[in-house]
């Protein structure tokens, strides 16, 4: 499998969905309940592409349709005073972790951030299972910020949050 990483499109939305369901579904890594329909989605990339924010998603460079995952640098908080700071998304396709897909995806989400006003990339991360993430993070020079204990309850079990932090054009 050799990875492309280029511009999610719209046409991706349906496939970005999938991924993320399973996610929602089978996990804790995220704390949605319910998989969002795929007009949120379709809102959702058209509110982070015209804000000037990268939606990425990954493809095997000889199945350029098949979506082996996404990222996008989304609102941190919906207050005008974060409007520079923004939360980081990254999912894989169940079965594609550890073949360097997540670490490509960082790595164009990062380099895209210097072109935008974004200066702050909030990771926030299901400690449960979150060990991965949390490594390819700082791998990427995200520094710990914080641990929030039981913020989330889910799969019948309280959940702790880690919060990584990443200054864009300090690195």
């Amino acid at each position: 499998m050799s990875i492309v990483v280029r511009p999610a499109g719209i046409a991706d939305c349906p496939q970005i969905a999938d991924i993320y369901r399973h996610y929602v579904e089978h996990t804790v890594a995220t704390f949605d309940t319910t998989a969002p329909a795929l007009d949120v989605w379709e809102q959702k990339f058209t509110a982070i592409t015209t804000a000037g924010r990268p939606f990425l998603v990954a493809v095997d460079s000889d199945e350029r349709d098949e979506v082996a995952g996404f990222a996008y640098l989304g609102a941190f908080r919906n207050m005008p005073a974060y409007g520079q700071t923004s939360e980081d998304t990254i999912y894989l396709r169940p079965g594609l972790g550890g073949k360097g897909i997540g670490s490509a995806l960082m790595s164009r989400m990062l380099a895209d951030a210097e072109h935008t006003d974004v200066r702050q990339i909030i990771a926030v991360i299901a400690a449960t299972g979150g060990e991965a993430s949390i490594a390819m993070h700082l791998k990427h020079g995200f520094t710990h910020a914080g641990r929030l204990r039981a913020t989330g309850y889910k799969a019948g079990q309280w959940v702790d949050t880690v919060y990584l932090q990443y200054s864009v054009g300090a690195q």
